[in-house]
């Protein structure tokens, strides 16, 4: 099954296809210095809905970038129902590829480092689409210490523990002004969502040739969050701004 298929059944329901909140999401664009007349980029913007929330609470505008067709038109409806469809637009293309005609107040990534192979050049594309004062707000998966057994380390070989995030914030001359994490609960919610959504595919396609490739996939998956993820996986939006040396 193809990788987009694939976050189309077990994450294409979810709000925010991450272990976060809106009230957090809210939080890190109060963080950023979100407010009306930002401009704002989201790369990996997904259903749209933190673009959403941020344009309803901040009156933001700006573009969203997302490669997969379905979650296009699930963001533009999201920026239509909210009032919101003259300020913020859907990109459907490839994030690598995306070129801004001018700089943005903001760039953001909430869970989508893996377009650019990692949380570092994840930070050096968005550095490359704000102005010299722009913020940035990343959200990623880190390690909760560097103590994680080899053979789940082995299966997240981009993931940073957040000393080493920290060390990357610094060496591309940017601060963190704050860190917003998943609590415990925030990842049960997350991985349930992706349980129930996989199950309820499963119940509503017997006879698929991929069947028992989902189950499979399903059983993987809490396997690896029961066994090790629940413990040592954690995940932050981090708010970076630029440094003062």
């Amino acid at each position: 099954m193809e990788d987009s298929e694939l976050v189309r059944i077990s994450q294409g329901s979810l709000a925010i296809m991450n272990p976060t909140t809106p009230e957090k999401v809210l939080a890190a664009g109060r963080a950023s210095g979100l407010r009306k007349g930002s401009r704002v980029v989201e790369v990996g913007c997904g259903n749209g809905t933190i673009l959403a929330l941020w344009g309803r609470e901040y009156g933001i505008s700006g573009v969203g970038i997302e490669v997969r067709e379905d979650a296009c038109r699930r963001a533009e409806e999201a920026f239509r129902a909210s009032g919101l469809g003259d300020r913020i637009a859907v990109r459907c293309m490839d994030a690598r590829e995306y070129v801004p005609d001018e700089p943005f107040d903001c760039a953001a990534a909430i869970g989508a480092s893996h377009i650019r192979g990692g949380f570092a050049a994840t930070l050096d594309a968005l550095l490359g689409m704000v102005s010299d004062e722009g913020r940035i707000v990343i959200g990623d998966r880190c390690w909760r210490s560097d103590r994680a057994p080899p053979e789940f380390a082995r299966e997240w070989p981009d993931v940073l523990t957040e000393y080493e995030t920290l060390g990357t914030v610094r060496e591309a001359g940017l601060d963190v002004a704050a860190v917003i994490r998943a609590s415990r609960d925030d990842w049960d919610r997350y991985e349930s969502g992706i349980w129930r959504s996989v199950l309820s595919w499963l119940g509503d396609h017997p006879d698929h040739p991929e069947r028992d490739f989902m189950i499979d996939y399903l059983h993987r998956l809490q396997d690896e969050y029961f066994g090790y993820g629940r413990e040592h996986m954690g995940w932050a939006m981090y708010v970076l701004v630029p440094g003062f040396w």
